[in-house]
């Protein structure tokens, strides 16, 4: 009211020099990797150097650097204060970095993971953070204090700020944009540990999707969102993006195509919507015209912006290297009746391509009167355009190619940098001689970043969330046609890749590329796809390659994985003494010993070896072995502990003060497990142990009085211990995820889906929270078979009661391998397996025939019946019908020599290759699902057997529910490798003796259990 009054009182003139002047009046605002603004009436401009982990200042006119700040790390964006504070997101590092007017570093804030956007809010005087894989929204006060925290949709990635107060969000791996009403902000408790601010709930909508018979067209799911572009008068957003289409096989052309949507953000009507009809499809569908009869393709669009008389957009093409301009005042309603090559969408229309700028990977850009900026992420500097004026003929142009030097000093090796530079190239052309001959990408369609938005880490899930194929026609939702699954031959495994996915590598000829054989490859070639290979094995990336474990720790040498020594890793009975029911149980448990000591998965590793390279077997050791692999020993160890009790081994070693590299995963292995990225399984968590709280003595030799002080000290500060042993995260399910689902690498074909399985269903949704399951509440329960409910325990010896206790024993279906070391362990496995299922039966009676029909209902898993190696698994029914004079009607699923018959009811998954024909043990060459007839948690499956015509009741049932840890000719292969393997028994899990009589088939007709 006061200031209202105030204004009042002064001329027109002079208030609204005063409103400008106001810290509450603020333009539309969009985050970015770089920011402009004024000292007194210097222009400068500060910039985020990416991977090259420095942030510059410059003169804006000039382009002179005034100063460059390494910080480490991948600084994506920042924003700037009324007071001159930077605040800047640390991609990689999750962490925020507030700096002063003159980049001196003030304060770092750890955050969670992936933070991105960052944009400054004058109103409130705070900063907006996003958190890319976390899904938080942040604010801060310009003195780096929390002040919000909130949950979001997933994916929360660019940011912009609207003049009435809106906030706006994209999700980049949902399509989505939230908008928040900032007017609304609420208030929590006071005097809570937590932020008192609370968010408003948003208004998100979710980008269309789109559909076309044809696999050329534009159309797909709108994913990589990122920046948002504002018009001036704040009445619509651009949000550029690609499409990805996936209900085909990859191929060029037919997979990911860039588009930009657009949002119209009516306040007044409510009505903010997307503009689906005005969508600029940017494949084939630009109206611009063709070159040499060939329209033309750009690629990965990245940032927009308006001009400041919102006559034009100016977009940038981060893949392809270009710049794209719209022109709003030649905007015109869409026509769908011209030929697909040259019809144009509604409104806007693209009326200049500026191909292929000076510089690499243009990404930001910024309009600075005549000219534009645009940030060279790869190039590591600026590029000036003129804009050519305002007319409705102006054309954009280089100004000045170089235009500003951002970093001075990159410390990344060379190779990484080229590596880097070709994961994200779509540029045909490629600005150098090498890449023209040799590109990356035909006709200038895509790069790898349009699918693996930077580089491999948990995105890769929304890739195959994005499948859209039905599993018995084609289980890939990667690439297909790969000779050794990518780490068996890496260079030939990259061509491959990049000829039938993007055209690049000779694929397609039409600009001059010379053709390449992946199997010999050109000297030039091969060394760009060593350097390709030094940025997908990047810390941060696949640094083994095969699997997605990771260790935290530095490398001794750049071009090969970070390792550590063994005596680097705890034995595990050096936890014994104070953890005696925990080491007992584990020490006999599958999940210790399940590498060399594991018949099965030692034939089937070596035949990975053997059929697509020794890397190769890296898949597997990544959750079987990951000691092994983090300790560089490529070939697999001697002798076996199948038969070990009590981890013998382990103990022997440790009373003389040996390091063991252990197979399986070790009480270290697990709980310095520091983070898990949920890319769809596959080893996807990171292991330290360099931050872990140490103690003097503590890898002394057992039961010696070094080692008795070592445990002193453990006892002296037992919350030190547990804040470095314990997170919160272990009793979340999605750490059983990163090794309990399993994808093919390379092809992506989902093998293992346990947690799928678990997340869709009661277990895992129940309405009722006390009636929710996670794994290891049915998994490490000391009563397995108990329906998951609490069993109260100690965890140490004398320590104290906890209502809940999470036992060792890692009970699960393998029975037969826990039960040649512990036959209670066996009995808890078979308690576990025999509370699965339930049967029920019925005969029904029609007009002229009758049938028995059998339910097997999944009423105690919290997934499907089998999971995990369903492949492999024998679960069927096994039954006999007599009629009412004694005679034998109906036998089915009796074993003959030990096989299961092939006409026998069983409940599996049948895998198969591109051809159709089964993979045997080979599943990593899964391609095609032939059969699946689990049973899915909540759910049941009939099976139906017709019964002679003449035959009458009653009936007498005798049905059986069977299980087997592997059939027959599984069984024999390994036993020929490891003759001291027992043959494993086929156990009953459920019986069913009824006496039935037929009854009429009607709606209400149910079995009888």
């Amino acid at each position: 009211m006061l200031k209202s009054s105030f204004c009042a009182s002064l001329s027109p003139l002079l208030a609204l020099v005063l409103l400008l002047a106001s810290p509450f009046a603020t333009a539309q605002q969009m985050a970015s990797g770089m920011i402009a603004y004024e000292v007194g009436s210097a222009p400068r401009l500060v910039t985020a150097n990416l991977s090259a982990g420095s942030v510059t200042l410059l003169e804006r006119d000039s382009g002179k650097r005034l100063n460059e700040v390494q910080l480490g790390g991948d600084l994506r964006q920042l924003a700037r204060s009324d007071d001159g504070t930077l605040l800047v997101t640390d991609y990689s590092g999750d962490r925020l970095l507030l700096l002063d007017d003159d980049l001196d570093l003030e304060k770092v804030i750890p955050t969670g993971h992936r933070p991105y956007g960052v944009i400054f809010d004058a109103k409130r005087q705070w900063f907006w953070v996003t958190l890319f894989e976390s899904a938080r929204l942040q604010a801060y006060d310009t003195a780096g204090n929390l002040q919000m925290d909130a949950e979001t949709a997933e994916t929360p990635r660019g940011l912009a700020l609207t003049d009435n107060d809106r906030l706006l969000l994209t999700h980049a791996m949902t399509g989505q944009l939230a908008i928040y009403d900032l007017a609304k902000l609420g208030h929590g408790t006071k005097g809570s540990s937590l932020p008192e601010t609370t968010l408003p709930k948003p208004r998100l909508i979710t980008l269309a999707e789109t559909h076309s018979n044809t696999p050329s067209d534009s159309q797909g799911l709108p994913r990589l969102l990122d920046g948002i572009a504002l018009s001036p008068d704040g009445s619509e957003a651009w949000l550029p993006h690609v499409l990805w289409s996936f209900d085909h096989p990859f191929q060029f052309q037919s997979t990911v195509f860039p588009a930009v949507s657009i949002i119209d953000l009516d306040e007044e009507s409510e009505r903010i919507t997307e503009r689906i009809d005005e969508r600029k499809q940017l494949f084939l569908q630009i109206n611009l015209p063709s070159v040499g009869n060939r329209s033309q393709i750009v690629s990965n669009p990245f940032a927009a912006r308006f001009a400041a008389d919102g006559k034009r957009v100016y977009l940038t093409l981060a893949g392809s290297e270009d710049l794209l301009v719209f022109d709003l005042s030649r905007s015109g309603k869409s026509n769908n009746n011209r030929h697909r090559r040259k019809k144009f969408q509604g409104g806007a229309k693209a009326t200049q391509l500026l191909r292929h700028l000076p510089s690499q990977n243009p990404r930001d850009l910024l309009i600075d009167g005549d000219h534009i900026l645009v940030h060279n992420a790869m190039g590591q500097d600026l590029t000036r355009l003129n804009r050519g004026g305002s007319g409705p003929f102006a054309r954009v142009t280089v100004d000045v190619p170089h235009f500003a030097k951002l970093v001075e000093t990159d410390p990344r090796p060379e190779a990484l940098k080229r590596g880097e530079r070709l994961f994200h190239l779509g540029n045909t052309l490629g600005n150098n001689g090498t890449n023209a001959r040799f590109p990356m990408a035909g006709d200038n369609w895509m790069s790898c970043n349009s699918c693996h938005l930077d580089g491999f880490n948990f995105t890769n899930r929304y890739l195959m969330a994005a499948h859209r194929q039905k599993s018995g026609d084609n289980a890939i939702n990667g690439h297909a046609n790969l000779t050794n699954m990518v780490a068996g031959d890496f260079v030939g495994e990259y061509l491959r890749m990049t000829q039938q996915t993007q055209g690049g590598m000779g694929h397609d000829t039409r600009d001059g590329a010379e053709a390449v054989d992946p199997a010999k490859p050109q000297p030039e070639v091969k060394a760009m796809m060593e350097d390709l290979h030094a940025f997908v094995t990047a810390d941060g990336n696949l640094p083994y390659l095969a699997n997605w474990l990771r260790l935290d720790a530095p490398r001794t040498d750049p071009a090969k994985a970070p390792t550590t020594h063994p005596k680097e890793w705890l034995n595990s009975a050096s936890c014994q003494n104070c953890h005696q029911q925990a080491f007992a149980d584990w020490s006999e448990s599958n999940h210790r010993l399940m590498g060399n000591s594991h018949p099965y998965y030692k034939v089937v590793q070596a035949l990975a070896r053997e059929t697509e390279g020794e890397a190769f077997g890296q898949w597997c050791q990544g959750c079987h072995m990951p000691q092994q692999v983090m300790t560089g020993q490529m070939d697999l160890p001697k002798g076996s502990h199948m038969f070990e009790q009590g981890g013998a081994s382990l103990i022997a070693a440790h009373k003389v003060g040996e390091p063991v590299v252990e197979e399986g995963t070790g009480c270290v292995l697990c709980h310095r497990i520091t983070k898990v990225e949920d890319a769809g399984g596959n080893s996807a968590f990171t292991v330290n142990l360099k931050d872990r709280e140490s103690y003097v003595f503590e890898d002394a030799p057992g039961g010696s009085l070094q080692h008795w002080l070592a445990e002193r000290q453990i006892n002296a500060r037992p919350a030190a211990h547990k804040a470095s042993y314990q997170k919160d995260f272990y009793r979340d399910a999605a750490l059983c995820k990163s090794c309990h689902n399993e994808f093919a690498p390379g092809t992506g074909a989902n093998i293992v889906n346990t947690w799928d399985e678990w997340e869709k269903s009661s277990f895992a949704k129940a309405e009722d929270p006390a009636k929710r399951r996670t794994c290891i509440d049915c998994h490490m329960n000391p009563e397995p078979g108990n329906g998951g409910a609490p069993v109260a325990g100690q965890s140490t010896e004398n320590g104290t009661m906890k209502t809940r206790l999470y036992r060792h024993n890692f009970t699960g279906a393998q029975h037969q391998l826990v039960g040649l070391r512990n036959p209670d362990l066996e009995q808890e496995s078979l308690a576990l397996l025999r509370s699965s299922a339930t049967l029920s039966a019925r005969i029904e009676q029609a007009a002229d025939s009758q049938q028995l029909v059998v339910r097997v209902a999944n009423t105690g898993a919290g997934h499907a019946l089998p999971t995990g190696v369903a492949d492999f698994r024998e679960l069927w029914l096994e039954l006999t019908v007599t009629d009412a004079t004694g005679k034998l009607v109906l036998a089915s699923g009796q074993p003959v020599d030990g096989a299961v018959p092939e006409d026998a009811r069983l409940f599996r998954k049948v895998f198969g290759d591109a051809e159709g024909k089964p993979v045997g043990l080979k599943f990593w060459r899964y391609a095609k699902l032939l059969e699946d007839t689990r049973i899915p948690a909540d759910g049941w499956r009939d099976e139906a057997w017709p019964l002679p015509a003449d035959a009458r009741g009653p009936f007498k049932t005798d049905i059986k529910l069977n299980f087997r840890t592997y059939p027959k000719w599984v069984n024999d292969a390994v036993r020929a490798a490891e003759p001291s393997l027992p043959e494993p028994p086929i156990v009953q899990l459920n019986r069913l003796q009824l006496t039935l009589q037929p009854l009429p088939v009607t709606p209400a007709t149910e079995p009888q259990s």
